[in-house]
Protein backbone atom coordinates (compact mmCIF):
# COMPACT_ATOMS: atom_id res chain seq x y z
CA UNK A 1 0.00 0.00 0.00
CA UNK A 2 3.00 2.35 1.07
CA UNK A 3 4.09 1.77 -2.12
CA UNK A 4 1.60 2.20 -4.54
CA UNK A 5 0.72 5.63 -2.66
CA UNK A 6 4.57 6.17 -3.09
CA UNK A 7 4.29 5.45 -6.88
CA UNK A 8 1.26 7.75 -7.25
CA UNK A 9 2.78 10.47 -5.76
CA UNK A 10 5.94 10.09 -7.87
CA UNK A 11 4.30 10.21 -10.61
CA UNK A 12 1.70 13.28 -9.84
CA UNK A 13 5.08 15.05 -9.13
CA UNK A 14 6.49 14.47 -12.51
CA UNK A 15 3.43 14.98 -14.19
CA UNK A 16 3.50 18.65 -12.44
CA UNK A 17 6.79 18.86 -12.77
CA UNK A 18 6.68 18.74 -16.59
CA UNK A 19 4.88 22.23 -16.85
CA UNK A 20 7.38 23.97 -14.12
CA UNK A 21 10.47 22.78 -16.61
CA UNK A 22 12.32 25.54 -17.94
CA UNK A 23 11.93 24.23 -21.86
CA UNK A 24 8.25 23.97 -21.35
CA UNK A 25 7.56 27.10 -20.11
CA UNK A 26 9.88 28.46 -23.14
CA UNK A 27 8.21 26.60 -25.62
CA UNK A 28 4.48 27.80 -24.46
CA UNK A 29 5.52 31.29 -24.16
CA UNK A 30 7.16 31.18 -27.84
CA UNK A 31 4.04 29.16 -29.26
CA UNK A 32 1.80 31.89 -27.44
CA UNK A 33 3.71 34.83 -29.19
CA UNK A 34 3.70 32.88 -32.78
CA UNK A 35 -0.14 33.09 -32.18
CA UNK A 36 -0.31 36.44 -31.13
CA UNK A 37 2.03 37.91 -33.74
CA UNK A 38 -0.05 35.89 -36.61
CA UNK A 39 -3.20 36.74 -34.64
CA UNK A 40 -2.14 40.54 -35.44
CA UNK A 41 -0.57 40.16 -38.78
CA UNK A 42 -4.08 38.76 -39.73
CA UNK A 43 -6.12 41.48 -38.19
CA UNK A 44 -4.04 44.40 -39.42
CA UNK A 45 -4.51 42.77 -42.76
CA UNK A 46 -7.88 43.02 -42.64
CA UNK A 47 -8.08 46.69 -41.72
CA UNK A 48 -5.88 47.43 -44.57
CA UNK A 49 -7.77 45.91 -46.90
CA UNK A 50 -10.70 47.66 -45.55
CA UNK A 51 -9.00 51.15 -45.51
CA UNK A 52 -7.77 50.59 -48.68
CA UNK A 53 -10.89 49.37 -50.48
CA UNK A 54 -12.24 52.83 -49.87
CA UNK A 55 -9.03 54.61 -49.86
CA UNK A 56 -6.31 53.12 -52.01
CA UNK A 57 -2.50 53.42 -50.65
CA UNK A 58 0.15 53.44 -53.89
CA UNK A 59 3.96 53.89 -53.20
CA UNK A 60 4.81 55.52 -56.75
CA UNK A 61 8.88 55.28 -57.70
CA UNK A 62 8.44 56.26 -61.43
CA UNK A 63 10.62 58.77 -62.47
CA UNK A 64 8.47 61.18 -63.65
CA UNK A 65 5.87 60.20 -60.50
CA UNK A 66 3.62 59.02 -63.12
CA UNK A 67 0.76 58.15 -60.62
CA UNK A 68 1.01 60.96 -58.58
CA UNK A 69 -1.17 64.66 -58.95
CA UNK A 70 0.07 67.62 -59.17
CA UNK A 71 0.37 70.22 -56.60
CA UNK A 72 -1.71 72.57 -58.33
CA UNK A 73 -4.41 69.68 -59.12
CA UNK A 74 -4.29 68.96 -55.44
CA UNK A 75 -4.69 72.62 -54.44
CA UNK A 76 -7.57 72.99 -56.87
CA UNK A 77 -9.19 69.51 -55.52
CA UNK A 78 -8.98 71.15 -51.55
CA UNK A 79 -11.12 73.72 -52.68
CA UNK A 80 -14.26 71.95 -54.47
CA UNK A 81 -17.12 72.59 -52.31
CA UNK A 82 -19.66 71.39 -54.48
CA UNK A 83 -20.38 67.50 -54.41
CA UNK A 84 -19.52 65.76 -57.43
CA UNK A 85 -19.50 61.85 -58.99
CA UNK A 86 -17.04 60.33 -60.97
CA UNK A 87 -18.79 57.02 -62.73
CA UNK A 88 -16.34 55.35 -64.63
CA UNK A 89 -18.20 53.36 -67.13
CA UNK A 90 -16.94 49.75 -67.04
CA UNK A 91 -16.78 47.63 -64.24
CA UNK A 92 -12.83 48.45 -62.46
CA UNK A 93 -10.93 45.03 -63.73
CA UNK A 94 -12.52 45.86 -67.17
CA UNK A 95 -11.22 48.87 -67.11
CA UNK A 96 -7.81 48.34 -66.14
CA UNK A 97 -7.35 45.35 -68.40
CA UNK A 98 -7.74 46.44 -71.93
CA UNK A 99 -5.27 44.49 -74.14
CA UNK A 100 -1.52 43.47 -73.07
CA UNK A 101 0.06 46.24 -74.85
CA UNK A 102 -2.11 49.00 -72.98
CA UNK A 103 -2.04 47.36 -69.04
CA UNK A 104 0.37 49.60 -67.70
CA UNK A 105 -1.67 52.97 -69.34
CA UNK A 106 -4.69 51.62 -67.80
CA UNK A 107 -3.12 50.79 -64.83
CA UNK A 108 -1.86 54.49 -64.47
CA UNK A 109 -5.38 56.05 -65.38
CA UNK A 110 -7.05 54.23 -62.56
CA UNK A 111 -4.71 55.16 -59.91
CA UNK A 112 -5.06 58.80 -60.86
CA UNK A 113 -8.68 58.53 -60.91
CA UNK A 114 -8.41 56.96 -57.16
CA UNK A 115 -6.08 60.07 -56.70
CA UNK A 116 -8.41 62.45 -57.86
CA UNK A 117 -11.23 61.19 -55.73
CA UNK A 118 -9.45 60.81 -52.51
CA UNK A 119 -8.29 64.37 -52.76
CA UNK A 120 -11.63 65.81 -51.98
CA UNK A 121 -14.49 64.84 -49.33
CA UNK A 122 -16.61 66.64 -51.89
CA UNK A 123 -15.71 64.01 -54.95
CA UNK A 124 -17.06 60.43 -55.13
CA UNK A 125 -15.83 57.63 -57.23
CA UNK A 126 -18.57 54.80 -58.98
CA UNK A 127 -17.47 52.33 -61.64
CA UNK A 128 -20.63 51.37 -63.40
CA UNK A 129 -21.23 48.29 -66.13
CA UNK A 130 -23.42 50.63 -68.62
CA UNK A 131 -24.12 47.08 -70.68
CA UNK A 132 -25.63 45.54 -67.40
CA UNK A 133 -27.17 48.81 -66.43
CA UNK A 134 -28.58 50.18 -70.11
CA UNK A 135 -30.76 52.59 -67.63
CA UNK A 136 -28.05 54.59 -66.29
CA UNK A 137 -27.67 56.78 -69.44
CA UNK A 138 -31.34 57.67 -68.78
CA UNK A 139 -30.72 60.37 -66.55
CA UNK A 140 -28.46 61.83 -69.41
CA UNK A 141 -30.00 63.35 -72.30
CA UNK A 142 -27.30 65.73 -73.10
CA UNK A 143 -24.54 63.15 -73.65
CA UNK A 144 -24.44 61.54 -77.61
CA UNK A 145 -24.26 57.41 -75.84
CA UNK A 146 -24.45 56.13 -79.40
CA UNK A 147 -20.41 57.24 -79.05
CA UNK A 148 -18.11 55.12 -76.53
CA UNK A 149 -17.45 57.46 -73.84
CA UNK A 150 -15.32 55.99 -70.74
CA UNK A 151 -15.94 58.56 -67.86
CA UNK A 152 -19.14 60.68 -66.46
CA UNK A 153 -18.47 63.65 -64.50
CA UNK A 154 -21.29 65.27 -62.70
CA UNK A 155 -21.75 68.03 -60.42
CA UNK A 156 -26.01 68.99 -59.71
CA UNK A 157 -27.71 69.33 -63.06
CA UNK A 158 -24.13 69.50 -65.02
CA UNK A 159 -22.68 66.53 -66.08
CA UNK A 160 -19.54 66.15 -68.99
CA UNK A 161 -18.35 63.20 -71.12
CA UNK A 162 -14.60 62.05 -70.87
CA UNK A 163 -13.77 59.45 -74.01
CA UNK A 164 -10.60 57.49 -74.50
CA UNK A 165 -9.52 60.25 -76.78
CA UNK A 166 -9.51 62.99 -73.94
CA UNK A 167 -7.36 60.18 -71.21
CA UNK A 168 -4.64 59.10 -73.49
CA UNK A 169 -3.10 59.59 -76.70
CA UNK A 170 -2.76 56.94 -79.31
CA UNK A 171 -0.08 55.60 -82.20
CA UNK A 172 -1.66 56.86 -85.21
CA UNK A 173 0.35 55.27 -87.70
CA UNK A 174 -0.40 51.97 -86.24
CA UNK A 175 -4.05 52.29 -86.19
CA UNK A 176 -3.59 53.99 -89.90
CA UNK A 177 -1.96 50.34 -90.75
CA UNK A 178 -2.73 47.87 -88.68
CA UNK A 179 -6.31 48.69 -86.95
CA UNK A 180 -4.83 48.48 -84.12
CA UNK A 181 -5.44 50.55 -80.91
CA UNK A 182 -1.95 51.61 -79.21
CA UNK A 183 -1.69 53.90 -76.35
CA UNK A 184 1.28 56.08 -76.11
CA UNK A 185 0.72 58.62 -73.54
CA UNK A 186 -2.16 59.95 -70.97
CA UNK A 187 -3.73 62.91 -70.41
CA UNK A 188 -6.01 61.68 -67.60
CA UNK A 189 -5.54 63.94 -64.78
CA UNK A 190 -5.82 67.44 -67.50
CA UNK A 191 -8.84 65.86 -68.95
CA UNK A 192 -10.78 64.30 -65.07
CA UNK A 193 -9.77 68.22 -64.05
CA UNK A 194 -10.78 69.70 -66.96
CA UNK A 195 -14.16 67.82 -66.25
CA UNK A 196 -14.75 68.70 -62.55
CA UNK A 197 -13.69 72.20 -63.06
CA UNK A 198 -16.64 72.70 -66.14
CA UNK A 199 -19.32 71.07 -63.98
CA UNK A 200 -18.44 72.87 -60.65
CA UNK A 201 -18.27 75.91 -62.27
CA UNK A 202 -21.48 77.22 -63.45
CA UNK A 203 -20.92 81.06 -64.40
CA UNK A 204 -18.30 80.23 -67.23
CA UNK A 205 -16.15 83.23 -68.83
CA UNK A 206 -16.68 83.59 -72.56
CA UNK A 207 -14.24 84.18 -75.67
CA UNK A 208 -14.80 85.07 -78.83
CA UNK A 209 -12.31 84.43 -81.22
CA UNK A 210 -12.71 86.77 -84.16
CA UNK A 211 -12.69 85.40 -87.80
CA UNK A 212 -13.33 86.79 -91.73
CA UNK A 213 -9.75 88.40 -91.84
CA UNK A 214 -7.60 85.23 -92.65
CA UNK A 215 -6.54 84.31 -88.63
CA UNK A 216 -4.48 81.23 -88.43
CA UNK A 217 -6.22 78.26 -86.48
CA UNK A 218 -5.71 79.00 -82.78
CA UNK A 219 -6.89 75.26 -81.68
CA UNK A 220 -4.01 74.67 -79.24
CA UNK A 221 -4.72 77.75 -76.92
CA UNK A 222 -8.60 78.10 -77.12
CA UNK A 223 -8.84 73.82 -75.93
CA UNK A 224 -6.37 75.36 -73.22
CA UNK A 225 -9.03 78.06 -72.01
CA UNK A 226 -11.72 75.32 -72.53
CA UNK A 227 -9.88 73.05 -69.84
CA UNK A 228 -9.88 75.86 -67.67
CA UNK A 229 -13.92 76.59 -67.50
CA UNK A 230 -14.17 79.28 -70.36
CA UNK A 231 -16.20 78.84 -72.73
CA UNK A 232 -15.18 79.57 -76.49
CA UNK A 233 -16.97 80.74 -79.16
CA UNK A 234 -16.07 81.70 -83.33
CA UNK A 235 -17.65 84.85 -84.44
CA UNK A 236 -17.32 86.49 -87.65
CA UNK A 237 -17.92 90.62 -87.65
CA UNK A 238 -18.34 90.26 -91.44
CA UNK A 239 -21.64 89.41 -90.58
CA UNK A 240 -22.31 88.81 -86.82
CA UNK A 241 -21.65 90.57 -83.65
CA UNK A 242 -19.63 89.81 -80.47
CA UNK A 243 -21.81 88.25 -77.71
CA UNK A 244 -23.08 90.85 -75.46
CA UNK A 245 -21.69 88.57 -72.54
CA UNK A 246 -18.90 87.96 -74.02
CA UNK A 247 -15.77 89.65 -72.04
CA UNK A 248 -12.45 88.73 -74.43
CA UNK A 249 -12.01 88.44 -78.40
CA UNK A 250 -9.08 87.54 -79.92
CA UNK A 251 -7.44 88.44 -83.25
CA UNK A 252 -4.81 86.28 -84.05
CA UNK A 253 -2.62 87.03 -86.86
CA UNK A 254 -4.70 88.53 -89.34
CA UNK A 255 -3.70 88.18 -92.94
CA UNK A 256 -5.50 91.44 -93.34
CA UNK A 257 -6.65 94.30 -92.06
CA UNK A 258 -10.28 94.89 -90.64
CA UNK A 259 -12.26 97.71 -91.72
CA UNK A 260 -13.45 100.66 -90.72
CA UNK A 261 -17.09 99.41 -89.78
CA UNK A 262 -15.32 96.01 -87.79
CA UNK A 263 -13.19 98.84 -86.24
CA UNK A 264 -16.04 100.96 -85.14
CA UNK A 265 -17.36 98.13 -83.34
CA UNK A 266 -14.62 96.56 -81.60
CA UNK A 267 -13.97 100.16 -80.00
CA UNK A 268 -18.04 100.08 -78.81
CA UNK A 269 -17.72 96.46 -77.54
CA UNK A 270 -14.65 97.92 -75.60
CA UNK A 271 -16.32 100.77 -74.30
CA UNK A 272 -19.16 98.60 -73.30
CA UNK A 273 -21.48 101.98 -72.73
CA UNK A 274 -18.97 103.13 -70.27
CA UNK A 275 -19.14 100.01 -68.32
CA UNK A 276 -16.34 98.93 -69.58
CA UNK A 277 -14.86 95.26 -68.74
CA UNK A 278 -14.03 93.83 -72.00
CA UNK A 279 -10.72 92.57 -73.16
CA UNK A 280 -9.56 92.62 -76.49
CA UNK A 281 -6.04 90.24 -77.16
CA UNK A 282 -4.49 91.04 -80.62
CA UNK A 283 -1.29 88.97 -82.11
CA UNK A 284 -0.44 90.51 -85.34
CA UNK A 285 0.86 89.55 -88.86
CA UNK A 286 4.42 89.83 -89.54
CA UNK A 287 4.12 89.05 -93.30
CA UNK A 288 3.18 92.29 -94.41
CA UNK A 289 4.39 96.01 -93.63
CA UNK A 290 2.18 98.08 -91.13
CA UNK A 291 1.10 100.15 -93.52
CA UNK A 292 -1.43 97.46 -94.48
CA UNK A 293 -3.49 97.53 -91.09
CA UNK A 294 -4.32 101.06 -90.71
CA UNK A 295 -7.75 100.44 -88.83
CA UNK A 296 -5.71 97.93 -86.18
CA UNK A 297 -2.94 100.12 -86.01
CA UNK A 298 -5.79 103.07 -84.73
CA UNK A 299 -7.44 101.29 -82.56
CA UNK A 300 -3.75 100.20 -80.78
CA UNK A 301 -2.96 103.77 -80.73
CA UNK A 302 -6.14 104.55 -79.26
CA UNK A 303 -4.90 102.75 -75.94
CA UNK A 304 -1.29 104.00 -76.40
CA UNK A 305 0.25 101.77 -78.46
CA UNK A 306 2.02 100.94 -81.66
CA UNK A 307 3.77 98.03 -83.43
CA UNK A 308 7.52 98.13 -84.94
CA UNK A 309 8.09 96.42 -88.71
CA UNK A 310 10.60 94.15 -87.38
CA UNK A 311 11.81 91.19 -84.90
CA UNK A 312 13.82 91.33 -81.52
CA UNK A 313 16.85 90.27 -82.18
CA UNK A 314 18.45 89.03 -78.66
CA UNK A 315 21.69 89.22 -78.04
CA UNK A 316 22.07 88.79 -74.08
CA UNK A 317 23.04 84.82 -73.51
CA UNK A 318 20.96 84.57 -70.44
CA UNK A 319 17.89 84.76 -72.71
CA UNK A 320 18.48 82.49 -75.11
CA UNK A 321 17.58 78.95 -75.91
CA UNK A 322 21.04 76.38 -76.50
CA UNK A 323 20.97 75.46 -79.98
CA UNK A 324 18.72 77.91 -81.42
CA UNK A 325 19.06 81.74 -83.15
CA UNK A 326 18.57 85.01 -81.85
CA UNK A 327 14.58 85.18 -82.78
CA UNK A 328 13.84 83.04 -80.20
CA UNK A 329 14.46 83.86 -76.62
CA UNK A 330 13.42 84.06 -73.75
CA UNK A 331 11.18 87.10 -71.74
CA UNK A 332 10.46 88.70 -68.69
CA UNK A 333 7.63 89.98 -67.10
CA UNK A 334 6.82 93.52 -66.99
CA UNK A 335 7.37 95.61 -63.89
CA UNK A 336 3.43 96.13 -63.17
CA UNK A 337 2.62 92.14 -60.96
CA UNK A 338 -0.67 92.58 -60.85
CA UNK A 339 -0.48 90.18 -64.01
CA UNK A 340 2.04 87.72 -62.69
CA UNK A 341 0.87 87.62 -58.70
CA UNK A 342 -1.48 84.76 -59.58
CA UNK A 343 1.22 82.51 -60.55
CA UNK A 344 2.81 80.06 -59.45
CA UNK A 345 6.35 80.10 -60.33
CA UNK A 346 6.99 83.91 -61.82
CA UNK A 347 10.91 83.00 -62.16
CA UNK A 348 9.76 80.65 -65.26
CA UNK A 349 10.33 82.58 -68.05
CA UNK A 350 7.77 82.79 -71.32
CA UNK A 351 9.26 81.97 -74.84
CA UNK A 352 8.70 83.55 -77.39
CA UNK A 353 9.85 83.55 -81.50
CA UNK A 354 9.57 86.24 -84.32
CA UNK A 355 8.57 88.65 -82.03
CA UNK A 356 7.72 91.91 -83.14
CA UNK A 357 8.06 95.07 -80.62
CA UNK A 358 5.43 96.57 -79.29
CA UNK A 359 6.39 100.42 -78.75
CA UNK A 360 4.23 102.55 -75.84
CA UNK A 361 3.04 105.64 -77.23
CA UNK A 362 1.48 106.35 -74.24
CA UNK A 363 2.47 105.59 -70.55
CA UNK A 364 -0.40 106.70 -68.72
CA UNK A 365 -2.45 104.05 -70.54
CA UNK A 366 -0.02 101.70 -71.65
CA UNK A 367 2.50 99.29 -69.81
CA UNK A 368 4.76 96.81 -70.96
CA UNK A 369 3.59 92.90 -70.12
CA UNK A 370 6.74 91.10 -71.52
CA UNK A 371 10.62 92.82 -72.02
CA UNK A 372 13.09 91.57 -73.47
CA UNK A 373 16.66 92.10 -72.33
CA UNK A 374 18.68 95.47 -72.67
CA UNK A 375 21.31 93.62 -74.95
CA UNK A 376 18.34 93.26 -77.60
CA UNK A 377 17.63 95.37 -80.27
CA UNK A 378 15.37 95.89 -83.36
CA UNK A 379 15.95 94.15 -86.46
CA UNK A 380 13.69 95.93 -89.00
CA UNK A 381 11.94 93.96 -91.85
CA UNK A 382 11.92 95.85 -94.40
CA UNK A 383 16.14 96.64 -93.93
CA UNK A 384 17.29 96.72 -97.74
CA UNK A 385 20.40 94.85 -98.48
CA UNK A 386 22.62 97.41 -99.31
CA UNK A 387 21.64 98.94 -96.35
CA UNK A 388 22.76 95.98 -94.12
CA UNK A 389 26.18 96.89 -93.89
CA UNK A 390 25.95 100.48 -92.49
CA UNK A 391 23.19 99.10 -89.58
CA UNK A 392 23.81 100.37 -86.24
CA UNK A 393 21.47 98.65 -84.03
CA UNK A 394 20.16 100.57 -80.59
CA UNK A 395 20.29 97.96 -77.78
CA UNK A 396 17.64 98.16 -75.32
CA UNK A 397 14.86 96.78 -73.50
CA UNK A 398 11.97 95.69 -76.40
CA UNK A 399 8.28 95.15 -75.09
CA UNK A 400 7.32 91.88 -76.56
CA UNK A 401 4.01 91.92 -74.91
CA UNK A 402 1.99 95.43 -73.41
CA UNK A 403 -1.32 96.05 -72.42
CA UNK A 404 -3.22 99.50 -72.86
CA UNK A 405 -6.44 100.63 -70.30
CA UNK A 406 -9.10 102.60 -70.80
CA UNK A 407 -11.49 103.04 -67.59
CA UNK A 408 -14.20 105.03 -65.96
CA UNK A 409 -12.13 107.09 -63.87
CA UNK A 410 -13.14 105.89 -60.32
CA UNK A 411 -11.17 103.64 -57.94
CA UNK A 412 -11.31 99.92 -57.94
CA UNK A 413 -13.73 100.67 -60.90
CA UNK A 414 -14.20 98.56 -64.30
CA UNK A 415 -11.84 99.17 -66.95
CA UNK A 416 -11.30 97.96 -70.75
CA UNK A 417 -7.99 96.63 -72.38
CA UNK A 418 -6.31 95.56 -75.73
CA UNK A 419 -3.35 93.31 -75.16
CA UNK A 420 -0.68 93.06 -77.67
CA UNK A 421 1.68 89.84 -78.04
CA UNK A 422 3.68 90.92 -80.28
CA UNK A 423 4.09 86.90 -81.20
CA UNK A 424 2.09 84.47 -82.52
CA UNK A 425 4.16 81.94 -81.81
CA UNK A 426 3.83 82.09 -78.08
CA UNK A 427 0.21 80.63 -78.47
CA UNK A 428 1.23 77.62 -80.74
CA UNK A 429 1.08 73.96 -78.49
CA UNK A 430 4.59 73.33 -79.05
CA UNK A 431 5.44 76.28 -76.71
CA UNK A 432 2.31 75.98 -74.65
CA UNK A 433 2.69 72.13 -73.61
CA UNK A 434 6.68 72.53 -72.61
CA UNK A 435 6.69 73.00 -68.64
CA UNK A 436 9.80 74.71 -69.12
CA UNK A 437 8.52 77.78 -70.34
CA UNK A 438 5.26 79.53 -68.72
CA UNK A 439 3.39 80.06 -71.80
CA UNK A 440 0.12 77.97 -70.75
CA UNK A 441 0.77 79.17 -67.05
CA UNK A 442 0.99 82.83 -68.11
CA UNK A 443 -1.14 83.74 -70.38
CA UNK A 444 -4.10 81.65 -68.61
CA UNK A 445 -3.08 83.67 -65.51
CA UNK A 446 -3.96 87.22 -67.37
CA UNK A 447 -6.89 85.99 -68.74
CA UNK A 448 -7.77 84.76 -65.25
CA UNK A 449 -6.32 88.39 -64.15
CA UNK A 450 -8.75 90.33 -66.36
CA UNK A 451 -11.40 89.06 -65.97
CA UNK A 452 -11.49 88.84 -61.90
CA UNK A 453 -11.01 85.12 -61.16
CA UNK A 454 -9.18 83.44 -58.53
CA UNK A 455 -11.01 80.30 -58.14
CA UNK A 456 -10.01 78.40 -61.89
CA UNK A 457 -6.49 78.45 -62.90
CA UNK A 458 -4.51 75.45 -63.27
CA UNK A 459 -2.43 74.17 -66.33
CA UNK A 460 -1.58 70.38 -66.42
CA UNK A 461 0.00 68.71 -68.77
CA UNK A 462 0.17 64.80 -69.57
CA UNK A 463 2.75 62.15 -67.77
CA UNK A 464 4.35 59.37 -69.93
CA UNK A 465 4.83 56.48 -68.05
CA UNK A 466 7.12 55.30 -70.78
CA UNK A 467 10.07 56.89 -69.13
CA UNK A 468 12.11 55.19 -66.36
CA UNK A 469 10.04 53.56 -63.90
CA UNK A 470 9.93 50.72 -61.04
CA UNK A 471 6.30 50.20 -62.00
CA UNK A 472 3.85 47.17 -62.90
CA UNK A 473 3.91 46.99 -66.52
CA UNK A 474 2.19 43.07 -67.27
CA UNK A 475 -0.25 40.70 -64.72
CA UNK A 476 2.36 38.11 -64.41
CA UNK A 477 4.54 40.99 -62.89
CA UNK A 478 2.45 41.19 -60.36
CA UNK A 479 1.53 37.44 -59.72
CA UNK A 480 4.95 36.41 -58.45
CA UNK A 481 5.39 39.54 -55.75
CA UNK A 482 1.69 39.15 -54.39
CA UNK A 483 2.16 35.43 -54.00
CA UNK A 484 5.86 36.00 -52.45
CA UNK A 485 4.21 38.69 -50.06
CA UNK A 486 0.46 36.79 -49.28
CA UNK A 487 1.78 33.62 -48.55
CA UNK A 488 5.40 32.34 -49.13
CA UNK A 489 7.14 34.99 -46.54
CA UNK A 490 3.98 34.37 -43.42
CA UNK A 491 4.19 30.66 -43.89
CA UNK A 492 8.25 30.68 -43.81
CA UNK A 493 8.54 32.73 -40.89
CA UNK A 494 5.72 30.58 -39.41
CA UNK A 495 7.85 27.22 -40.27
CA UNK A 496 10.94 28.74 -39.54
CA UNK A 497 9.45 29.67 -35.43
CA UNK A 498 8.30 25.66 -35.39
CA UNK A 499 11.42 24.53 -36.34
CA UNK A 500 12.81 26.21 -33.72
CA UNK A 501 10.37 25.32 -30.68
CA UNK A 502 11.06 22.10 -31.76
CA UNK A 503 14.55 21.70 -31.75
CA UNK A 504 14.42 23.71 -28.55
CA UNK A 505 11.89 21.36 -27.06
CA UNK A 506 13.85 18.35 -27.77
CA UNK A 507 16.87 19.36 -26.15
Amino acid sequence: MNNEKKTSKAKQTKKGSFFKQRGTRRGAVSILLTVLFIAAIVILNILLSAITDKHPLYIDVTENASYQLQPQTEEYLAQVSQPVSIYVLQKETDFESGDSSNYKYRVQANKLIHAIANSSDQIDLHYVDITAEPTFTQAYPRVNWTESHAILVTCGELYRAVDLTDMFSFDQEQYNYYGTVVINGQHVEQALMTAVMNVTTTDKTKVSVITGQGEQELTAFTTLLENNAYEVETVSLLNGAISEDSEFAIIYDPDVDIDEKIYTTLSKWLENDGKYGHHLIYMPNDQHPLSDFPNLNALLADYGMEMQYGYIYENDSSHLIPGADQYLSLYDYGEDTAYTDGLRNASIPVVMMLTMPVKITDTTMAKPLLVSSEKSFLFPLDLKQEDAENFKPETQKLNGAAIGVHNDGTEGGKSSSVIVIGSYEALRANYLSITSYNNAAYFVNLFNTLSDRDDVSIVIEGKDPSAKELGVTSLDAIAVPSILVRFVIPFGVLLVGLIIWIRRRHR
